[in-house]
């Protein structure tokens, strides 16, 4: 995507931040410091660009990370030297193994210093951390931009990388930053997508189905990201199809036609569409271990077609058709196929058997509850652990669209993603963490109160690392638990940390829906905490 800005560069920072524009990026999240402060200077300056100052870079890259996902664009982040560097670090092997483009943009000490001892010189290992490295390991390609001259050639590096779905990193010397900008060349176009011919699997399909053979579409975060719910139906209807999704692809899945969620987290009835199906097409779904647990022995004795900008995580696909350019390929598809069959019954949604609880408030509840109250065309993120294994199992489905980070699966990382989506997109935000998350990187709440961000952050707290007592009392039943802590207010330390906020607290059910139907409505930042069991055992397969 390209954008047409009347800005004047006149600094090598000026130049970094007008390229961010021209590849649709508008929001530039970050931590300050000395090696970064002219290029948050520049965006300050530019006004196409806002600048978005985080409270770890972690969270920062996590909100470059949730924007570009609920957008289907390109994020950026930009981090000094030093420990910010290397915080960021977990963030981009998030956006690495879920292929979300995110632009990591890191100053680094002025050229004069490398090498003879400057502050936070990342650049002459052995001497010092070899930050090259790092990054290489994370991301699909970096560059040092060691010269004004050079950041033409490093952008069209980074670019092909974030083209492919894959973060990148520019590293900028603080002193290259504020040299004075030079002509450069135009930003250099990005290839078009591409989309497969689709006739001779449209053929091989409708002769199945008019065969009686029954295919399930299988959807997942790369169909997510692109919005094609309403294709993909449209191609099941065509086929007379039942429609699974993965836990990244949950929002593909709200028609009547979805069987549920795949996977640990998910339902029943998924693997049963599954294994009554002559075919699986499976569409932006990788078939990760978390996408694909149960079924394995299931898919080796199944055709399936792999449609997709990546390759399947699996040996067991009997076809994979590379395509960039999903949307084109179903819209192609379907209209190759041509006229429905009769429609099959709509597909009902099983539930894990979770232990009979007498709980004052059961995780299906509280998810119940949410999920009621959803402001309309909101974006819901879900954390990690016991709340992540809820909100994928029991959340309703909906119009909403829902991002989980199941690539590191890092505690806090919604928190984030789900501030960056609201201050990128303006649009109501759902986060639902934990209190394990919470204390990792709550304190983005005061980064949401700064910027008035459309979000509520809404904490399940049990005063513990849940899924971890579980896995404590099945595995290791006769050692001490680690991970209960004393209670702790949430709710009364963040009302009195930030006083204009709104917060919430619930106990029980009734408190749950009265709260909900404030907290989940409001126009501004708001914090929902609510009380639920260590004990319960999650909707997570193995545990049951």
């Amino acid at each position: 995507m390209s954008t047409v800005s009347t800005h004047l560069p006149t600094t090598v920072a000026d130049l970094i931040v007008e390229q961010l524009r021209q590849l649709g990026i508008s929001t530039l999240f970050g931590v300050h410091g000395a090696n970064a402060e002219n290029i948050f200077d520049a965006a300050l300056r530019h006004p196409d660009i806002t600048p978005v100052i985080a409270k770890h870079e972690f969270a920062a890259g996590a909100m470059a990370d949730g924007a570009a996902r609920i957008s289907g664009g390109i994020g950026a982040v930009l981090t000094t030297s030093g420990g910010g560097a290397l915080n960021v670090v977990p963030a981009l092997a998030e956006a690495y193994d879920s292929r979300v483009p995110v632009l990591a943009l890191i100053g680094t000490a002025p050229r004069p210093t490398v090498g003879r001892g400057g502050f936070q010189d990342m650049l002459t290992p052995p001497d010092t951390i070899d930050l090259t490295a790092v990054l290489a390991g994370v991301t699909g390609a970096y560059a040092v931009v060691d010269d004004p001259d050079s950041l033409a050639a490093a952008f069209t590096v980074v670019v092909t990388a974030l083209h492919r779905g894959l973060p990148a990193a520019l590293v900028i010397p603080k002193d290259v930053q504020a040299a004075p900008a030079r002509p450069a060349a135009p930003p250099r176009p990005l290839p078009p997508d591409s989309s497969p011919e689709s006739n001779s699997l449209a053929a091989r399909l409708t002769e199945l189905v008019a065969d009686g053979g029954h295919v399930c579409i299988w959807a997942g975060e790369e169909a997510s990201w692109l919005r094609l719910r309403e294709p993909i139906d449209a191609l099941a209807t065509s086929l007379g199809a039942t429609v699974v999704v993965s836990p990244g692809g949950r929002d593909v899945g709200a028609t009547g036609r979805c069987a549920g969620v795949t996977g640990v987290m998910g339902h029943p009835s998924a693997h049963k569409a599954l294994s009554e199906a002559d075919l699986w097409l499976v569409l932006g779904c990788r078939m990760s271990l978390t996408d694909r647990a149960g079924l394995d022995d299931l898919a080796s004795a199944t055709p399936i077609v792999h449609v997709g900008a990546w390759p399947p995580r699996t040996s067991a696909v009997t076809e994979h058709i590379p395509c960039t350019d999903l949307s084109a390929f179903v819209e192609s598809l379907t209209g190759h196929i041509g006229a429905a069959p009769a429609a099959p019954p709509a597909a009902v949604i099983d539930y894990l058997r979770t232990p009979d609880t007498d709980l004052p408030l059961d995780m299906r509840t509280v998810i119940d509850t949410i999920g009621t109250h959803l402001p309309t065309g909101c974006a819901v993120f879900a954390d990690a652990g016991n709340t992540g294994a809820a909100s994928i199992h029991y959340l309703p489905f909906g119009d909403f669209r829902f991002g989980v980070a199941l690539g590191m699966g890092g505690m806090g990382h919604a928190i984030g993603a789900g501030l960056g989506c609201a201050l990128d997109s303006g649009k109501p935000t759902v986060v639902i963490a934990g209190d394990g998350s919470f204390f990792m990187h709550g304190m983005e709440l005061h980064t949401a109160v700064e910027y008035g961000a459309p979000l509520t952050l809404v904490v399940l707290n049990n005063n513990a690392h849940a899924m971890c007592v579980t896995r404590e009392h099945l595995y290791f039943p006769d050692a001490p638990s680690l991970n209960r802590f004393a209670p702790t207010d949430i709710a009364a330390g963040v009302a009195a940390m930030f006083p204009g906020l709104s917060v919430f607290h619930a106990a029980d059910a009734a408190e749950l829906a009265t709260a909900c139907a404030d907290a989940l409505t409001t126009a501004g930042p708001a914090c929902l905490v609510v009380d639920v069991d260590p004990d319960e055992v999650p909707p997570f397969a193995p545990f049951l």
